[in-house]
This record gives C-alpha cells, structure tokens and sequence, in this order.
C-alpha cells in the first residue's frame, strides 16, 4: 500500500498560527464562526462555510422500497451482488478497501465513494459521468464489473417478486415498477443515509448552540488543526462547505499516465484532453471511517497526504516517450507549496482525524 497522499490539502497564510498562543485562539474561535478569522483560498474565491449537511425528507413509502431493492442481489446477473456488497452500513456505506470487488470477485479500478449527502453533490462517480442521482443509481447495475445485469432485466425480476407487489402498491400504487421509478426509490433511500458519526458532527452541532462549549471540545492541537485548515493551509478552497467539497473536478498528478495504475479521470466521461487526470473532490466526512483514499485507493497515511501538499502536491515530469505527447496531465495550480512547520502538519492531521 503506497502511504503518501488522499485529499486537496492545498496551502499558504497571512495570520501566521504561531504568532497566536493557544489561550488567544480559543478565545477567538470561541466567538462563533461569523467572527472566525475570514477564510483563505489559494485562488483567492469565496466559499462556503463549515456546516451540516441538510436532512432530506423523501417519502417513507419510497424509502422502503429502495432499501429492499439496495439490498437485492436479484439485481446482479448471477444473483451474488447488491448495492449493500459494496455500500456497507457499518462503514459509511463505503467498502474499506482499496477498489470495489464485484460480481464473480472482479476487482475494479477506483475506490468506492462513500453514500451521504445525496442532494448535494453536482456530479456523480469519480469523474462525474452520471449528472443526477437517479442516473447513477441504474449504471452499477449494468457495469460489467460490478452487477452485469441489464437494467430492464432487473426490473423484470422485481416485478416478478411477489413480495415486492406490497412496497410498490405503496409507492406508486401500482403493482409493478418502471425503470425511473426503481431508480426513484433506490435515491430515496439513499437521501437518508447519513455521513458517518464523527466529533465533527458533534462539533457543528454544537457550534449553533453554544460556541465556546463546542471549541472547548477540541484540543489545542486540533483547535490549531482547524485554523490552519481555514488559513494557512488553505484547505477550504477545495473542501469546503456541508460536503467539503467544491463539487469540482482537479488534476492532483495522480492520474500515472502512461504507466501502472493510469487512470485517465474525468476523461472517461467527457473525452476532453484537458481533463485527463482530473478527478471530483472528494468529502472529507467521515474520513477515518471512510479510508483508503483517493480515486485509487492507494493511501492510507493522513501525515504523509499532509506532508506531500506541504510540499506542494505531486507534479509528475514526462517520460521520454512522453516529452512530446500534447495531453500530458498537469497538476492545478491550486496546489502550491505551504510552509507548514512540523508542528503544523501534526495539528492539521490531528483536525483531519475528528472529521
């Protein structure tokens, strides 16, 4: 497992976190997030600020549907494989492992994304193929790798199960299913899942209610995690929000183009040349529960991640081979390099942790 790298930890400051004593930023932060110190973004745009995600409100009847049909393993070709196989409760409805592993023990080539926050993503996938929700719910059913089955034949399967003529009665009144409907109650059931439990839930919570209860929660260290996740570090220009995440798509160099592991990202999608390698920000919720990270699933070592931006990202160099070949992948400009000291980088990943 290569231990290096996961996250848009992007950087650079002006309130310089040393020159504040622990008690001072306590005090400051324990204000309340409008009297905060502004955030900071490697391109100087404006984000959203930290906040819950949004509880959504499907209706109960499609909810129940979908959490019978996300559960079904009539929906894979030889009847081994469901949504749940690679979405599991207990994990965030990630995997925990490195690629999905799909019907008749497939290994696929990306990191399963983890289910919450249905309602405020942009794009789905890696690469954002799927636009809606509805969309992405039906393409894992038909992808050769993880359900191989085709999605009408799906459906002909469920209505078929008489033991599904009661939950579709009651959410569509009707004792048989359409594909957009199927699709409509498996995202109905997604809206509900949640992010994983963490401090940081905890923490927003709290926030609203009582400032300074809620920053005397953290540690010193994680206290300074935070500022230097809004400041110095500039980790809000891509995490940032009730997802942490800008929705958008960015090269971070770990596209190994033209080598083992190459992965041409958001290409796949659009078959633009200028988004080879560019992948969606991921969440930062539930970060511990949700490891490993990245598109690939190849890290698992939050300092090291931390200590790689500090250094200002991965910037692979052409091959030989290479030199000419106009579509070479190159890594933002977001990423710069940051300065933190060790002692930084030790605090921003004690704040990572509580995520």
């Amino acid at each position: 497992m290569i231990r290096l790298l996961s996250i848009f930890v992007l950087c650079s400051f002006s309130l310089n976190a040393k020159s504040i004593s622990s008690n001072d930023l306590r005090s400051l932060y324990s204000k309340g997030q409008a009297h905060w110190p502004a955030i900071q973004t490697s391109d100087g745009r404006r984000v959203e600020p930290m906040s819950l995600l949004p509880v959504a409100s499907p209706k109960p009847e499609h909810v129940a549907l979908g959490d019978k049909l996300f559960h079904d393993v009539q929906l894979s070709r030889n009847n081994t494989v469901s949504c749940a196989t690679c979405h599991e409760r207990d994990k965030g409805f990630h995997d925990g492992r490195t690629t999905a592993i799909g019907i008749d023990d497939q290994v696929g080539t990306r990191n399963t994304p983890a289910i919450f926050g249905i309602d405020q993503w942009q794009s789905f996938f890696w690469d954002g193929r799927a636009s809606t929700a509805e969309q992405q719910a039906l393409m894992p059913i038909a992808n050769p790798i993880e359900m191989d089955l085709d999605p009408k034949i799906a459906l002909a399967r469920v209505n078929k199960d008489k033991s599904y003529h009661a939950f579709n009665k009651s959410a569509f009144n009707s004792s048989t299913l359409t594909t957009e409907q199927m699709a409509k109650a498996l995202v109905a059931f997604e809206r509900t899942l949640a992010a994983p439990s963490s401090r940081y839930k905890t923490f927003l919570t709290q926030l609203n209610k009582n400032p300074q209860h809620a920053i005397n929660s953290l540690s010193d260290s994680e206290l300074n995690g935070l500022h230097l996740f809004r400041t110095k570090a500039k980790c809000m220009t891509c995490h940032n929000g009730p997802l942490l995440s800008d929705n958008q798509f960015h090269g971070t160099g770990l596209h190994y183009y033209g080598r083992r592991f190459e992965d041409k990202g958001r290409y796949d999608a659009t078959q633009n040349p200028e988004h080879i390698g560019q992948f969606r920000t991921p969440s930062l919720l539930g970060l511990m529960q949700t490891f490993p990270w990245m598109h690939n699933g190849l890290f698992d070592d939050l300092a090291g991640i931390v200590a790689l931006y500090n250094h200002g990202g991965v910037r692979p160099r052409p091959r030989k081979s290479q030199l000419n070949d106009p579509h070479f992948p190159k890594t933002t400009d977001l990423l710069i390099k940051l300065n933190l000291t060790k002692q930084e980088q030790a605090d921003l990943v004690a704040f990572l942790r509580i995520l």
